[in-house]
Formats: C-alpha cells, structure tokens, sequence
C-alpha cells in the first residue's frame, strides 16, 4: 500500500473579508494531511505559510518550513488555466515526491495560532505523494 500523505497548495484569506478591503491580506500556505485526502481526514497534520502576502504558485519554485520538514514546489507557468484534475506540477516534503494537480475547489478553514484569527483557504493544487 502506497504512502496516504496529501499535501494542498492554498491561497488564504482572513475571516471575515470584505471584498472592498484592500487592507486584507491574503497568503500561500501549503496544508499536511498524513492520513488521506482532505475529504477523508479532517484532520490537518501541519500547515506552513509559502508567502505573505500571497504571490502566484505557478512558474517558479515555492520553498517553505512545515513544522521540522522543508516543503518545495514546482507548478507550471499557465497552471492556473488548467481544469480540476490536470497535472500542474511536483512538489516535495523532505525526500517525499508528490504529484500536483489543478484543484480550486477544495476549501477548509485554519485558525492562526498566535492572533486566533480564523483564516479560509481554499485549495490551488491537489498533491498526492507518489510513494509505493
């Protein structure tokens, strides 16, 4: 049986956010789930912060701390135009190869553990590990 490692690759917005606030801060993070898709274990394994405020995940290599690991991405330059399901590129979480895919769709809420502010996410990329 393969690896159930699942990582998302997000773009995140404070709770609640005005759509005329130009003062919101949006940002990358990538979300850990080590026991299955999103769908199926709700429970987030860690989370790591990419970029504040947020930049685009496509056409160049994302680098990140996820508790004591190091994350790293690569997505294709134009990966937001494909369609959900779509290979957009790879990823890594220490030696662990991932396989991305075009999401937007998949959403989930985090708190931050400092201010307490609850931020949405909603899901860029799909990573699946690759591990056999």
């Amino acid at each position: 049986m393969g690896s159930r490692h699942n990582l998302y690759l997000a773009t995140c917005v404070p709770i609640p956010a005005r759509a005329y606030d130009e003062q919101v801060t949006k940002y990358t993070a990538v979300a850990y789930f080590a026991n299955g898709p999103i769908e199926f274990s709700q429970a987030l394994t860690a989370i790591g912060t990419v970029d504040r405020p947020a930049l685009p995940w496509e056409g160049t290599q994302r680098i990140a701390r996820l508790g004591t690991s190091t994350f790293s991405s690569h997505i294709v330059a134009g990966g937001a135009q494909l369609r959900k399901g779509e290979l957009a590129g790879t990823a890594i979480l220490d030696n662990e190869d991932f396989a991305c895919f075009k999401d937007g769709q998949v959403a989930f809420v985090v708190t931050d553990d400092l201010s307490k502010q609850p931020y949405s996410c909603n899901t860029n990329y799909w990573c699946p590990s690759i591990a056999v």
